[in-house]
């Protein structure tokens, strides 16, 4: 038993495909699934829907095995035996099976895709039986019906409650953060700022005006989540710098620069920017142009990089007379200018800005670093027999003078007491239990205190005095010497030993002249003669950007004073206070920007971004503090170099 199958589809331009093949066996299986001898894809067709099966020579039957029935001579049947002479035609679903008898007595079957009758309506038709639109409002009406709703509730009510509200009442502990002056080096987000509370939500639980809000409110501002009109003084108008200055006061944040400099250094807007800036009068330098709100916690002193090297880049070219250096970016920083002590003084010292190559300081003090930070020198001897706290190597650690301050910025001030006194001692005699000491800057009270030493001793001598000399002197009959030299014979020998013992303390090897440059007036009176030159002790090198020393009390590993050294290389081989030993942009590259050291890293291992090290409103330098021109952290050099003229007359007179 054969049977011959075609199969029949149509090519996109309406011509036949024809596939015969031919099959011997007792019977076919007809339906969808792929192992059926005639498969016909469509899901009206059962897996497996029906077999056919030759009963006689020209006689065959056809009985479906799923149950659901087929059509034979307009009558759907579960079974029928047809005979092939009558050319009979089975319709499976879309489909119609032809059976005719064909060559060498086989069973032509010859399937193709019809379509019903009921799949000749029109398209629309069928989507019209089953849409909504008798049930439902017309497009256009629902459209008219949505922008009434828009227009009422997202701009008429919450209008209506935006200006029944009148003015807002700011919170008064976020007025007093905000009129605080930021302090040296602090930034936003750092931990000092307390972050206000928010305001309880509006009775009900929701204001109308809400519907409004772009976003959450940062935490510098989250008081006034609920307070909308403490920024939006206006409807419709943008946030306008009166309204940031409301709590952000020019005293607490003042301009970056003088504003004629600030408008004529800018970038100038051009294109679609600039007319839409003007046409919605958003001038550029607006608070809101590099504070943005309503993007998240924490965001709203977020300022791009950008921003600053915009303006930068170029920035001699729109102010030729400026001092500061173009900088495109922290890749081609310029090195960096140490503003240095150029001329000493107890009132008014004098500071200039110059490039680290090369360069020297006169502070007014003579302080070697080499021999104070040696391991094995007297001063380290002298460190170990007083038991002080040693580096690891055995030396006097940088935190023996350079104590940091509470906020882990930068120093506390250097004092001579508190810092020089353990090893440099300003004693000069004992008299009895009493230890006779000098004072320290004051040089007319130290010729004053040592004329009436001798001279009291010479009117009235008293028992047990001794003085203390400052000159190394041969061991043995300590207590004779000490005696010889006290043992005045009249008035007149008192004045002269009185004399001698000054100038030995001003001119001779130790005491003053260790640290201070001395020098003789040549006035008569004892207590004028000798003059020590005034100290003027630096405390911020880079006045226009910030270093917190707290954050990098590490380095490669390396802690203590390995650390300190590692930035400050030459320290431990200075020998002269005119150093200046401040790395340069080079050794700050070295973490800053630089890729981590391993093998397929290429993340930073810390920030580069200007913000990092600079501050915006830090206002314009006072006259005499800083060079022209050098405009930025002024503020900051102000209180450094302030602090250091206070406790310059510590050092001299």
């Amino acid at each position: 038993m054969s049977f011959i199958i075609r199969q029949l589809t149509k090519r996109a331009d309406g011509g036949d495909i024809i596939r015969t093949r031919t099959l011997v066996q007792a019977e076919i299986s007809i339906g969808r699934g792929t192992d059926c001898d005639i498969q016909l894809p469509d899901l009206a067709v059962m897996l497996r829907h029906a077999r056919l099966v030759r009963i006689a020579a020209s006689r065959v039957s056809i009985e479906t095995t799923g149950g659901v029935p087929v059509e034979v001579g307009g009558k759907f049947v579960t079974r029928a035996d047809v005979d092939l002479a009558d050319a009979p035609a089975v319709d499976i679903g879309p489909f119609r099976l032809s059976l005719s008898e064909g060559e060498d007595g086989a069973v032509a079957i010859t399937a193709e895709r019809v379509i019903p009758p009921i799949d000749t309506a029109d398209a629309t038709q069928e989507v019209s039986i089953f849409s909504l639109q008798g049930a439902m409002p017309t497009r256009r009406r629902l459209a008219w019906v949505g922008a009434l709703v828009v227009l009422v509730g997202l701009l008429l009510i919450p209008l209506v409650h935006f200006l029944g509200e009148g003015r807002a009442t700011l919170p008064k502990d976020m007025l007093a953060d905000a009129a605080r002056p930021v302090a040296p080096g602090q930034a936003f987000g750092d931990g000092k700022l307390r972050v206000p509370t928010a305001r309880p939500a509006a009775t009900g639980g929701f204001a109308p005006d809400e519907v409004w809000s772009s976003g959450p409110l940062s935490n510098a501002h989250a008081s006034l989540s609920n307070n909308c009109g403490a920024c939006h003084t206006q409807a419709f108008v943008s946030v306008t710098d009166s309204a940031c200055q409301a709590c952000h006061t020019k005293a607490a944040l003042p301009d970056h620069a003088a504003p004629a400099r600030l408008a004529n250094g800018r970038m100038p807007e051009t294109g679609v920017m600039a007319a839409a800036h003007s046409a919605f009068n958003l001038p550029q330098g607006r608070c809101t142009s590099c504070h943005k709100e309503h993007e998240g916690e924490a965001t709203v002193m977020t300022v791009a990089e950008q921003f600053c090297t915009d303006c930068h880049a170029g920035l001699k070219g729109r102010l030729p007379d400026t001092a500061v250096a173009n900088v495109p970016g922290w890749a081609k920083h310029p090195d960096f200018r140490a503003t240095l002590v150029a001329s000493p003084s107890l009132t008014q010292p004098v500071f200039a800005r110059t490039a680290l190559a090369g360069a020297r300081e006169r502070s007014g003090l003579i302080y070697p670093h080499d021999i104070h930070q040696s391991a094995t020198n007297a001063v380290a001897n002298m460190a170990r027999k007083q038991g002080f706290r040693l580096a690891s190597d055995g030396s006097l650690p940088c935190s023996s003078c350079h104590v940091p301050d509470a906020d882990q910025l930068r120093f506390k001030p250097i004092d001579m007491e508190a810092n020089c006194g353990d090893c440099h001692d300003l004693a000069f005699a004992r008299d009895g239990g009493t230890l006779r000491t000098l004072p320290h800057g004051k040089p007319a009270q130290v010729a004053g205190i040592i004329r009436d030493f001798y001279l009291s001793q010479a009117v009235a001598p008293r028992a047990g005095v001794q003085r203390i000399t400052f000159d190394r002197r041969p061991p043995g009959r300590m207590a004779e010497v000490e005696a010889a030299q006290l043992r005045l014979a009249s008035i007149g020998d008192a004045q002269a030993r009185a004399r001698a013992a000054v100038a030995d303390i001003f001119t001779g090897k130790g005491l003053c002249t260790d640290c201070h440059v001395v020098t003789v007036t040549g006035a008569a009176d004892i207590t004028r003669r000798f003059a020590i030159a005034p100290v003027t002790i630096n405390d911020h090198y880079l006045p226009q950007g910030r270093f917190p020393h707290g954050k990098h009390k590490s380095y490669d590993g390396k802690t203590g004073d390995a650390a300190c050294v590692a930035c400050h290389t030459g320290i431990t081989r200075s020998k002269a206070a005119t150093d200046v030993n401040i790395p340069g942009v080079t050794n700050c590259r070295e973490c800053h920007g630089a890729p981590a050291k391993t093998l397929l890293a290429n993340t930073a291992k810390a920030g580069d971004s200007c913000d990092t090290c600079h501050g915006y409103h830090d206002g314009v330098a006072p006259a005499g503090v800083l060079p022209a021109g050098h405009g930025g952290g002024a503020r900051v050099a102000a209180a450094g170099h302030r602090a250091s003229v206070a406790r310059a007359a510590g050092f001299g007179s």
